[in-house]
């Protein structure tokens, strides 16, 4: 009688996974523009009153110069794209890297409630304020009492 090992292919793939786990361990896999080439993209806080949005992108490390914001058919478009030049030097190697100033484009998609015209934006240390008015039609106006004859 010969005995043949059981391969329960359940148990097989917690075993390449628990072995691909301890030989990655020691192992520095950290690329120095790995954060550059994940699309990273900046934070921005969305509220909205009875007139209007408002859109806050946190944009630090960037000069009000190198923002590019667009609107069209309904689509808000913000756009950084500059050389993004690094001062340290050349024998400096990044160990660990959790932020920097990237190029990035993200893009909001806007309601029809939006007045188009009335678009304004500021920027101030390092926040990019977006305020879209609303329509006039677009407005929830007060209720009208009817007299009943």
């Amino acid at each position: 009688m010969n005995l043949v090992r059981f391969n329960n292919p359940h148990y097989n793939v917690n075993r390449v996974l628990v072995d691909e786990l301890f030989n990655n361990f020691f192992k520095n896999d950290y690329h120095e523009d790995y954060a550059k080439n994940c699309g990273t993209k900046p934070a921005s806080n969305i509220f909205e009153t009875e007139t209007e949005f408002k859109i806050e992108v946190l944009l630090p490390g960037f000069k009000k110069e190198d923002v590019q914001l667009n609107y069209q058919n309904n689509l808000l478009t913000i756009k950084v794209e500059n050389e993004v030049k690094e001062d340290k030097p050349e024998e400096y190697k990044y160990a660990h890297r959790e932020f920097g100033a990237f190029n990035f484009e993200k893009q909001y998609r806007v309601p029809k409630s939006v007045n188009d015209e009335k678009i304004s934006a500021n920027f101030e240390n390092g926040v990019l304020n977006i305020t879209l008015l609303k329509k006039e039609e677009a407005l929830e106006k007060a209720p009208v009492e009817i007299k009943i004859s």
